[in-house]
């Protein structure tokens, strides 16, 4: 009976050790997502979309996508996607999400210079 119960113990510890090893590798993949700060020029925006084509400095189009927790501001003021016009100068943070890239900030009109 009781290396019934030892061994039971030591499967349930084992179990629990191997969950715990799992658990910690999973927020380790979520917490590495590609980030990247585009900065560019405002080719169009689609608010029924809710995506924002911008020309970064290379020359290059970025497709963005935008979501309700996309922070959008222009001289520090909240603004909405809509009020967001072409050939305008934006800075963005975004970051990789199911292949596209999520806008997580838009700052019209403040370019960073190096």
């Amino acid at each position: 009976m009781k290396k019934c119960l030892f061994a039971f113990s030591l499967i349930f510890f084992l179990a629990s050790l191997g969950q715990a090893t799992t658990t910690q590798d999973h927020s380790k993949s979520s917490a590495q997502k590609a980030v990247k700060t585009i900065n560019g020029e405002v080719v169009s925006v689609d608010s029924a979309k809710n995506e924002i084509v911008i020309k970064d400095d290379a020359g290059a189009e970025v497709r963005l996508m935008c979501s309700k927790a996309t922070k959008v501001t222009r001289e520090g003021k909240s603004i909405g996607l809509t009020e967001v016009k072409p050939n305008e100068k934006v800075t963005c943070e975004a970051e990789e999400a199911s292949g596209d890239w999520m806008a997580k900030s838009i700052r019209v009109g403040s370019m960073k210079t190096d």
